[in-house]
């Protein structure tokens, strides 16, 4: 991976704070879509439900859950991302 030669390893950029979306992936049932507001809760507890928009593959066998979080720090994001992948019903992040 190429490093930008004029920006510190440790900066983002991301412009803090903001609204990022996460997206994971993961079998179709409601208890994935808990589990991911759940998870974004932890982070902002003003994130809803109503703020999560769920996509069903073309066999709705799988689901995307896209959430927009409130995130004032990249320390932020990547717990979130690591709390996601650890989860056993995570199959996949974006």
């Amino acid at each position: 991976m190429t490093q930008d030669l004029h920006r510190p390893e440790n900066e983002s950029l991301i412009e803090f704070p903001c609204y990022y979306n996460f997206k994971a992936m993961g079998k179709t049932s409601d208890n994935f879509i808990n589990t991911c507001f759940d998870i974004a809760n932890k982070y902002d507890k003003k994130v809803t439900r109503g703020q999560i928009k769920v996509k069903n593959s073309k066999g709705n066998k799988f689901i995307s859950v896209t959430i927009p979080v409130y995130v004032t720090c990249l320390e932020q994001v990547h717990g979130i991302y690591a709390d996601l992948k650890i989860h056993p019903e995570v199959l996949m992040t974006l």
